[in-house]
């Protein structure tokens, strides 16, 4: 980099040359000499100094990630899968002629079962087929193998205790008898000769007496063999032993009290306690104390050996209460362990038993990026090791790129087949320059029951500034308020070069024009290695019109670390022009103005007859610069915002595309921003844009919302009586109730819909007025229409003539252009004459007749039959046929059934329908010749209250 002199030896050069690129007009600039950090949004890796910003060195290191460690997996075997045990919960480990033997109590598999993991067989099982098999196994959870003397022989005896039965056996393992038990199979007691639960059993050597952990009675005994008589017993505080062991040499017995969370040594001669470790009925998470202990072992040393079942450990524990050895690894369900002679443990941690001990390893760490290419300087490592036992070694290997460092050779500091064994080791410098390494880590132990731990490892390097880039950026650069940019015109930026014209090319100074919303670069241009003064046009820069704001960055590189590129200062030219007058307006599909939406109380896409929010604004000067427009949506009821953004058309304007439904809130308050308005009925959105180059020019618009109604629309006759059939020459009208959505004004309002039949093709439009209440007020969502509609028996229809055209049972529909509950449909009927008196003043509560009756097939008459009620007006729910037997053949539904003249059945007038049934069953067979019974179901309109009533049908084919 050039020194102090050199830089101030070119102020008046750079004074001469900024002089002479401002122009002497008045040209929109914005200009940084870099004399102070107020135009510099931010920086990283250079170094302002006497107005230049060059690139500045850096140095580091390389660690791991939070969280490392390594550690020896300490898993030596596991249970063979082809042995089936389904839950362990003791094992008793030892050596016969050469092989190894694990004893294992399967409490869910009700067996005890011997298996060789030298030879890989079950050697041994015990269990029985059923209840009266004096073998059979209730629930076995611990498992004690001893030799006993008999005579002059050596007999292998086998202790099991059976916690499901309650009792303990003694079993000559060579032929599986049971020599010896205590306990009433299957009865649980604390007198003499009973057990409760017993979870441990182990002999007192050479004395034909057992200690028995009687569990569910809170003591320990010990029996004698040929008296069954308890001869000692321990109870004193204790609340769940679970384990016992013997100790021939002192006398004293290990008791782990599981709920008590402690573990203690009872001398059985003098009936103390003399060691205890844990604080009883206090689980305890610390060193010094236990959580729900599972088993404890003497061990040769005379040190104690727990499973701290609570804290997911496995401890050694010495006669000071001291804890001197953890095996590190955490059990989720550790129930018990035996150490081996090889210091390994056999251990049952869940349902199957395993072997853990730890054994030398290597591991391998992932690729790790420097990010850059480095020189190597030191190696350090953090680890855990004991002195003698075990340890940690390292080699390293590293490449530029990931390919070649899998293949790359593994180097300790002198050569391919060293390893580093001391931190703060300096690194070989066959590493230098590259960017990608890996470590290899050799864990080393001498004993099973240690592992080191490799907490971090870290690499120390240097580089020079060859492989950094550098970085200013400017802030902001836009125009001032009213105004927007028509055209970015110019760049001009000033470098300082390297004194020395050779290494000019080894540095790279780019300037980059980036959108100041998207932060996306718009164009880079590179400072010249020859000239110091830079110009670059704007105007023709794709991507770079209509742009409002922009900002620069300017990069830094180079190639030789004895030189830096320097810039000087930058500016940037634009053009400018006055903002438009903006318009913005609710408006509907076809972008038409609107003042009212109609919306409904929940979301359906494609739901017809409900109305979407659709924006339009017009403002063609921002048009010139923006491709989007945020604004904001707000109702002056719910109090609900949403902002939205408006995309630019090519055809003009700006638009709420896609358009945002609104929902009708019923309860609850609006959550803003999320997607949809949320209004209430008559509520007004209000939109308000504001030109953001001009902050006075401010526009809004309103539109008044309607809840979308499930109005209800009836064919009638002149008199607003409801009709679903007509026939020739009678004339309707249309009423329609319900309609609030349509009551928009205090005056009169009008709708229109239109008369359709699609046989005939033809369609009459009908306008109808809203009628008053009873006050003369126009607040009633009623409507009906002012003319009638004469119905005309032809095939062809004449469109919009005041008449409707149809031929018979033709189905006389209603388009209208809003939501309706139910779609009226009208039959029209020419062969069907009304009787001249439909009244049934003697009507009960319901009658009902059929006709003809016996009604025989192909007579040419339909089956017809008439219905009424006198205690209200009635709808025919259903109708429901059986046989004279009683069996149901056929159900008829409301909507199959067509009653003409008045329906519902109005009080104390009769209902018609003929041809109601076409004699088939529900199989759509014809039925039989013979006598039915006809059932008809009918409810009464406004009261819930349901008739049914039984007619006979005598039918002949």
């Amino acid at each position: 980099m050039k020194n102090h002199a050199f830089i101030f030896s070119f102020a008046l050069m750079l004074l001469l040359a900024k002089a002479a690129i401002f122009p002497g007009v008045n040209a929109q600039v914005w200009f940084d000499d870099l004399t102070d950090s107020s135009r510099i949004d931010s920086s990283e890796n250079v170094l302002f100094t006497n107005s230049l910003v060059t690139l500045k060195p850096h140095q580091g290191s390389s660690s791991q990630q939070p969280g490392f460690q390594w550690t020896l997996s300490g898993k030596d075997w596991d249970w063979p899968s082809n042995v089936r045990i389904e839950s362990a919960e003791d094992i008793d480990a030892r050596d016969f002629l050469g092989s190894t033997l694990y004893l294992v109590a399967d409490a869910a598999g009700k067996k005890v079962i011997e298996y060789n993991a030298t030879n890989e067989v079950v050697s041994w099982e015990f269990y029985g087929e059923t209840v009266t098999d004096p073998r059979y196994l209730g629930k076995p959870v611990a498992v004690h193998s001893y030799p006993e003397q008999e005579g002059n022989e050596s007999v292998r005896k086998i202790l099991i205790a059976d916690e499901g039965r309650h009792r303990v056996l003694k079993v000559i393992q060579s032929t599986k008898d049971i020599q010896w038990s205590y306990g009433t199979p299957d009865i649980e007691g604390i007198g003499p000769g009973f057990l409760s639960n017993p979870s441990d059993a182990v002999p007192m050597p050479d004395s034909n007496k057992i200690f028995i952990c009687d569990k569910g009675n809170r003591r320990i005994i010990l029996v004698d063999e040929k008296t069954n008589a308890i001869v000692w017993s321990y109870s004193s505080g204790l609340n769940s032993p679970v384990d016992i062991d013997y100790d021939s040499n002192s006398g004293g017995l290990l008791v782990t009290d599981q709920a008590n969370h402690y573990v203690f040594i009872i001398n059985v001669a003098s009936n103390t306690v003399t060691w205890t470790f844990g604080t009883p009925g206090i689980p305890d998470s610390l060193s010094a104390g236990l959580n729900f202990p599972s088993d404890a072992d003497f061990l040769p040393n005379g040190d104690i050996l727990i499973c701290d079942a609570g804290n997911h450990r496995l401890i050694e524990v010495n006669g000071n209460g001291n804890v001197v050895w953890d095996f590190g690894k955490r059990f989720e369900n550790l129930k018990d362990a035996d150490r081996l002679s090889d210091n390994k443990h056999v251990i049952i941690d869940g349902n199957v038993p395993s072997r853990v001990g730890y054994t030398t390893a290597k591991f391998v760490s992932p690729p790790i990026d420097i990010g850059k290419e480095v020189s190597f300087l030191s190696l350090y490592w953090d680890a855990t090791t004991l002195f003698g036992v075990t340890d940690v070694q390292l080699q390293l290997r590293t490449e530029n790129t990931l390919g070649d460092l899998e293949s790359a050779d593994w180097m300790g500091p002198t050569e391919q087949d060293s390893f580093y064994v001391s931190p703060f080791t300096a690194i070989n410098p066959v590493h230098n320059g590259h960017r990608f390494y890996q470590f290899r880590a050799k864990l080393i132990t001498t004993n099973p029951l240690y592992t080191p731990v490799l907490n971090d490892v870290i690499l120390n390097y240097f580089y020079y500034d060859v492989n950094t880039t550098g970085k200013i950026v400017s802030s902001v650069i836009q125009d001032t308020a009213n105004y927007i940019v028509t055209r970015w015109t110019n760049l001009f930026f000033n470098t300082v070069l390297p004194e020395i014209p050779e290494t000019r090319n080894k540095v790279e100074l780019k300037i980059t024009v980036k959108d100041a919303v998207t932060k996306e670069p718009l164009r880079s241009f590179t400072a010249s290695n020859v000239d110091t003064a830079n110009a670059e046009a704007l105007s023709t820069i794709v991507g770079l019109e209509n742009k409002q704001a922009i900002y620069l960055q300017a990069s830094f590189k180079t190639n030789n670390s004895s030189v830096s590129p320097a810039l000087d200062f930058w500016k940037v030219e634009w053009e400018h022009t006055l903002s438009s007058i903006s318009k913005i307006s609710f408006v509907n599909a076809d972008f038409e103005d609107v003042s009212t939406y109609r919306f409904s109380d929940r979301i359906q896409p494609g739901q017809p007859y409900i109305d979407r929010i659709t924006i339009l604004l017009l403002d063609p000067n921002v048009e010139q610069a923006h491709n989007t427009v945020d604004v904001d949506i707000v109702s002056t009821l719910s109090l609900d915002h949403e902002t939205v953004t408006l995309n630019r058309q090519t055809s003009g304007g700006f638009l709420l595309q896609p358009s945002i439904p609104g929902i009708i809130l019923q309860t609850g308050t609006p959550i803003r921003d999320n997607g949809f308005l949320e209004v209430v009925d008559r509520d007004t959105l209000i939109v308000t844009y504001q030109d953001p180059t001009n902050l006075n020019d401010v526009s809004r618009d309103s539109v008044l919302i309607i809840e979308n109604k499930l109005g209800s629309i009836y064919f009638t006759d002149a008199n607003a009586v409801p009709v679903d059939t007509v026939g020739e020459n009678d004339t309707i009208y249309v009423h329609v109730v319900g309609e609030f959505d349509r009551n928009i004004t205090s005056a009169q309002d009008t709708i229109q819909l239109r008369i359709v039949n699609t046989t005939t093709s033809d369609r009459e439009t009908v306008t109808l007025v809203e009628l008053p209440d009873t006050s003369g007020l126009y607040n009633t969502g009623e409507f009906f229409s002012v003319k009638g509609y004469p119905l005309d028996l032809k095939n062809v229809g004449i469109l919009e003539d005041g008449r409707i055209q149809a031929l018979g049972n033709d189905q006389i529909g209603i388009e209208y252009d809003d939501s309706i509950l139910p779609p009226p449909v009208l039959i029209f009927r020419t062969e069907t004459k009304p009787p001249e008196d439909i009244t049934n003043e003697n009507s009960g509560p319901l009658d009902f007749d059929i006709a003809p009756n016996p009604y025989v097939l192909d007579s040419g008459n339909p089956i017809q039959f008439r219905a009424s009620s006198s205690i209200g007006d009635m709808r025919i729910e259903k109708i429901e046929i059986y046989t004279l037997a009683g069996e149901k053949i056929r159900e008829i539904s409301e909507s199959q059934l067509s009653i003409y003249y008045n329906y519902p059945i109005k009080k104390l007038e009769y209902g018609f329908a003929k041809s109601w049934w076409d004699f088939k069953n529900s199989s759509g067979d014809l039925v039989s010749s013979g006598t039915y019974f006809v059932k008809i179901y009918t409810r009464i309109e406004g009261t819930g209250k349901r008739l049914s009533r039984i007619k006979k049908l005598v039918f002949v084919k």
